[in-house]
């Protein structure tokens, strides 16, 4: 099934699950020469710079890790991926996310959580991290409140006063993923957790004309809470869990023709046009066959490019040898099987560690 990279726009987003202790110092730079920690307030969220340090990628590349305290003021819950956009500038031009590995035996990274949902007035400590073109020259970073009035506040780094360090172990974590225990809510557990399976194109038009058919590995997350909304975060293989395909705010209902309910997308994005209220309409009672199997179907339009999308995940750690073989993602018995028989977690992205 795998076809050649799609013409997708690539979203902004980094990430931690955990809190970790924060990075050196590095002068806050500006020219107002403020002494750290800085903080910045942007529409309904409060930001507290609290240093950077230097970190080796999982390539080897250097790269800049900030360290931030995030607090949500907005009157519910939310996290800094869904909330805060950021841009980082170096010789005039965008750095790139950096993955940086806990450690050579762990899929879990540094810049793993801004998928954590802060409740109203609660701070968590979050770390997010850019792949340096060098070492020396000044680093500008702007921090914009996503929505709303998108409130802005710019930092200056000198890379070259950081010091170097080594990712750390987590001391306390702020939120447990959604997989790692039962709820105790059959709706919660069904839906909660990580997702893997395949999403494919058709009827496509403009600059995705002969695309049709086309389709491409994905994973994903989704994370509701009691009051039943929640996330949604999808990647394929052009992108990633820290820079996704697709972040949508969602709700569930119990009302469905199954035991499991309907979930509805209330907002987020789709690639790069928006997705809106009742976009998506997923109701796993709908299924015939496999139990257990959620499709997303939605339409998707930008000027003259167009095209329909279907999305079929299941839960990561499922099998799927009684699908067919038309059914199966193209990396199910060379990446997806052999982590999942070695009982890895689910990697933040397609290809990465099997």
């Amino acid at each position: 099934m795998k076809q050649g990279r799609k013409l997708l726009s690539v979203l902004v987003a980094a990430s931690m699950i955990f809190s970790f202790a924060a990075c050196g110092k590095d002068q806050p730079a500006s020219e107002s020469e403020k002494s750290e920690p800085m903080e910045f307030v942007l529409g309904d969220y409060t930001l507290v710079y609290k240093g950077a340090c230097i970190m080796e990628d999982y390539d080897g590349n250097d790269a800049l890790v900030m360290t931030l305290d995030y607090t949500n003021n907005s009157g519910s819950s939310d996290s800094y991926l869904w909330s805060i956009s950021e841009n980082v500038m170096q010789n005039d031009a965008s750095l790139e996310f950096a993955t940086i590995y806990l450690s050579d035996d762990s899929f879990e990274t540094v810049s793993d959580s801004q998928f954590t949902e802060v409740q109203n007035g609660e701070t968590i400590e979050i770390m997010t991290s850019f792949i340096l073109a060098d070492t020396t020259s000044m680093v500008e970073v702007s921090f914009e409140e996503s929505f709303g009035d998108a409130k802005s506040d710019t930092i200056t780094i000198d890379p070259s006063k950081l010091s170097r360090e080594t990712p750390k172990a987590p001391t306390t974590k702020t939120t447990e993923k959604a997989t790692t225990a039962d709820s105790g809510d059959a709706l919660l557990d069904f839906w909660n957790g990580d997702w893997y399976g395949w999403w494919v194109m058709t009827g496509c038009y403009g600059n995705y004309e002969g695309m049709d058919s086309m389709s491409w590995d994905i994973c994903g997350t989704i994370d509701i809470g009691d009051d039943y909304t929640g996330t949604v975060v999808l990647w394929d293989e052009d992108y990633t869990r820290n820079d996704p395909m697709v972040e949508a705010s969602v709700t569930l209902n119990e009302a469905g023709t199954g035991e499991y309910g309907t979930l509805m997308s209330e907002s987020g994005n789709f690639t790069d046009i928006p997705l809106e209220h009742a976009d998506w309409i997923v109701d796993p009672g709908l299924v015939d066959f496999p139990p257990g199997m959620i499709i997303i179907d939605g339409y998707y339009e930008n000027g003259d490019d167009e095209y329909y999308y279907e999305i079929h995940l299941l839960p990561w750690g499922s099998s799927w040898d009684d699908l067919g073989e038309d059914f199966i993602p193209y990396s199910y018995y060379d990446w997806y099987l052999p982590l999942v028989e070695a009982g890895k977690p689910m990697p933040d992205s397609i290809d990465v560690g099997a």
